[in-house]
């Protein structure tokens, strides 16, 4: 069973002025496509430290195994280019 943290409990957000939190943090992080399931829309990646977890692919078109992208809160919001690739 997963445990959720306290403060989600309470629909408070827990944002504190030293450590933020997701929505503030602002933060996208690159990560690569592992598996992608078409039918649900979702895709289980990994980031450059091997970490691995699953991103909705709901805003973003035509990942497959192996393609970078762009994830905030769980949230694929771009497709990478590899490095070179002409646009």
């Amino acid at each position: 069973m997963i445990e959720s943290h306290p403060r989600a409990e309470t629909g408070v957000p827990d944002c504190l002025p030293d450590v933020g939190c997701i929505t503030c943090g602002d933060e996208g992080i690159e990560m690569r496509a592992l598996k992608v399931d078409a039918g649900s829309g979702l895709a289980v990646c990994v980031d450059h430290q091997g970490s691995t977890s699953e991103v909705d692919l709901g805003i973003v078109t035509g990942v497959a195994p192996g393609h970078a992208v762009l994830v905030h809160a769980g949230v694929a919001l771009a497709r990478l280019e590899p490095e070179g690739a002409a646009r």
